[in-house]
Formats: structure tokens, sequence, C-alpha cells
């Protein structure tokens, strides 16, 4: 998704499955959550932070749904532009707390020693993100963890790497009760004009950019050592939670997701709320039931997913209105255009050239 072409920054896209990937909820809220309490602690307002990224205070203080990468980038974006500082990523991730990665974070602190923190990393990750993939390797008296980009980033490459890294850093930093010995960090962005920042917050660590993959370069020795917040009866507990919300996730017991992944693959032809209720096995009355329970509508579950798929089409290619209207179901462009003066308060023409 990187690549673009034309002078204003747009790129063709003619196959579907790029952008339902980068619509699809694969970022846990808590992770947007930090990104504005970050702001907020330097004295923006809310409106301020939220301005231009189509989320609400309600979506990131309320509702646990996993967020798209695209709507987590709308609101990196906006961070960066706020502040001035493209290292803004690393300060958040320094100062994230365990928790916030909920039953995974419970596993590391427990954990035995570094080794089995990484372990933990690397099985239940996914649990908050997946935007990457972690793998640990060991090479010799190293050992690497790699973090691989499982959806592209994109123009937030930075911001994620320097979230992800500082915050693992700062976890084994805790755990073992000291700075991390002999370690090294390579990022795939090129060396940016403030790269100093990254010495000043990762005191001791060796940094280096335009890396072909993300990788925290460790002594193998280091995993050996003993965690200091360890607890075995706590660990084997947060290891149950863990296994439990994979289990549940893989079940599609989030109807709401469940639902919106339905409807991303699906091009212009959305099924009525009796044929999606009908696809889940369920009567309407409860299709209708579970999703109030969860706070939401079919009606607005479509209509998130229009709107996602309105702007990036608008914004990302260079299909015409018309056959964009048609992707999401319209029939009629001027409906369109209607639809997204509601939804917006601008007009498709004016969406494009924004």
């Amino acid at each position: 998704m990187s690549g673009r072409q034309g002078k204003r920054g747009r790129r063709t896209t003619s196959e579907r499955e790029p952008v339902s990937s980068q619509l699809r909820l694969s970022i846990h809220p808590t992770y947007a959550r930090l990104v504005s309490a970050e702001l907020r602690r330097r004295g923006f307002s809310d409106e301020e932070i939220l301005e231009g990224t189509r989320l609400t205070r309600e979506q990131l203080i309320e509702d646990n749904r996993f967020l798209s990468l695209e709507q987590f980038r709308r609101l990196a974006r906006r961070a960066i532009a706020l502040t001035g500082e493209g290292w803004l990523g690393l300060d958040v991730g320094r100062s994230t707390q365990i928790s916030a990665h909920g039953p995974l974070g419970y596993a590391m602190v427990a954990s035995r020693d570094v080794g089995q923190v990484l372990d933990m990393v690397q099985r239940y990750s996914s649990l908050r993100v997946e935007i990457a993939k972690f793998e640990v390797v060991e090479h010799g008296d190293r050992v690497h963890l790699v973090v691989e980009e499982t959806l592209p980033w994109g123009d937030v490459s930075e911001y994620l790497a320097s979230h992800i890294l500082g915050t693992i850093c700062l976890v084994l930093e805790t755990v073992s009760g000291m700075p991390l010995p002999d370690t090294r960090i390579a990022f795939t962005h090129a060396s940016p004009p403030w790269a100093p920042e990254y010495e000043t917050r990762l005191q001791g660590i060796e940094v280096t950019f335009g890396a072909p993959v993300c990788v925290l370069d460790l002594p193998a020795s280091f995993l050996s050592t003993r965690c200091i917040t360890a607890d075995q009866a706590t660990f084997e507990q947060a290891v149950r939670m863990c296994e439990r919300t994979e289990a549940q996730r893989e079940n599609g017991c989030d109807l709401a997701q469940r639902v919106l992944d339905r409807l991303l693959d699906r091009d212009g032809d959305y099924p009525s709320l009796t044929e999606m209720a009908a696809d889940l096995y369920m009567s309407n009355r409860t299709f209708i039931r579970k999703l109030k329970a969860q706070g939401t509508s079919y009606q607005m579950l479509l209509d998130d997913v229009r709107q996602e798929l309105a702007i990036w089409y608008l914004r990302q290619t260079n299909l015409s209105v018309e056959a964009i209207a048609e992707r999401l179901g319209y029939s009629d462009t001027s409906n369109f255009s209607r639809t997204c003066r509601r939804w917006f308060g601008l007009t498709p023409r004016a969406i494009r050239q924004g």
C-alpha cells in the first residue's frame, strides 16, 4: 500500500483484497487510546485529537471492538501532525503499561524468564494486533525477535515499528529489572532527521535503519535471565485467559466483527438484514437482539463499511465516482453523492480533492 502514483499521491487499486485487508478489524482499541492519552497529556483536546480521523471518543473509550489499520492510520497521522514529532510512536510505546496488553501482558509479567516472555509475544500477540507477526529466531549466541508486517503499514510504518519495539524493550527492562544488555534494534524505515531522538529514548541500545525487516537483537544468554516479577500461578492463569480469548476470536464470538468481515467480502451486493441473519443461522429477532447488546445494529455496521470504503476508493484510487457508487451498491450516482454529504458533509468530488 505504500507505493503511490500520480501527483496527488493516489494509487490505482483494482484488486479487492488489499482494500478489505486494510479495513478489517485488526488492532485493539487500547493502542489508539494510548495515542489519545499521550496527546491529552500534551494539552490537546479530544476535539483536536479526533479531527479528521472519523473516530469518536465513544469508540476509543467505551467500545472494545478492534479498529482497522486504516482507522488507526488516520489517528496516528493526526497525532504526528499535531505534535510534529516523527518519533511519537517511540514515546507512546515507552510509556505503555504492561497491563495495557490484556491477558498477554499478565502472561508476560508473570513469566519465568526472558525467554518465556518472548515466547508469549510470539504465541499470543494476535490477541492484541493482527497487523504483525512475531517470531523468535536463534542465531548462535544471538536471538532475534523478528517483527514482520502481515498488512502493509504504509506511511505509519515508523510509528508502528517504534511503538511496537519500544513497548517490547520496556517490557523486557521491567521484567528483568535491568537495562537490556548488548542489544540492537533494526528498523525498516530510512534514517529520519530525528534519529538522535531514538538514541535518547533507547539509551544503550544500538539502532540502525533501512533494514529488510524489523528486528530486536539480543544476546542468547539474556533469555535465561529470571524475571523479577515471575509468578507461576499467575502465569498459568494468564495463559488460560489467552487461550480462552484466542478460542473466542477463532470461533467468531464477536458477532459485530463477523458481520463486518462478511460485508467487506461483498462487492456492492450487500445482503439484507434477513439474508445476513440467515447466513449466520439466526432468526431476525435474535440477530437484532445480539447486535443491540453490542451497542450496534445491522444498518450501522453496513453504513460503517460503506463509509470506510467510500473514503478509501475516493482518496486511494482513480476509480470514477460512478464506479465507486456501483461498488458500494448505489445504482444512482446522485444518491451516492447525497449520502456522502450526509456522512461527511462533503461531495465525492470534494472528498477526492481534500
